[in-house]
């Protein structure tokens, strides 16, 4: 792959991660904010399956925001991981390495495609 392919997909991929993230935490954000307002109608209530539901959905969705990365990262090699620009990036990526900018990105990628070609 040419260095302009490569910073295309890292680029490609930093940006569907962000827009993951962004949309993963407002919905996340939106749910709690929704529970915590109809808890207190839900304890009142007769029907306790609902505040069962409630409880163990909104413990779920604080394991999402507390591994919100992760799961964004996940979810970014799931959508991307089909297309041949993207796929050869993402196996060479770790979640770390997209705090790096992406300069210093391109260069240890295009690094360890050296090394891959040469072994």
């Amino acid at each position: 792959m040419s260095e302009q392919n490569i910073l295309n997909a890292i680029q490609q991929i930093k940006k569907t991660l962000e827009n993951f993230m962004v949309s993963i935490g407002i919905l996340s954000g939106m749910i709690l904010l929704v529970y915590f307002f109809t808890y207190g109608a839900l304890v009142d209530s007769v029907g306790s399956f609902l505040l069962w539901f409630e409880v163990v959905t909104s413990i779920m969705v604080l394991f999402v925001l507390l591994f919100l990365r992760r799961v964004c990262f996940f979810l970014t090699r799931l959508k991307l991981g089909r297309r041949a620009d993207c796929s050869a990036v993402l196996k060479k990526l770790k979640l770390v390495d997209l705090a790096l900018d992406d300069n210093a990105l391109l260069t240890r990628l295009t690094g360890s495609y050296v090394n891959d070609s040469t072994s």
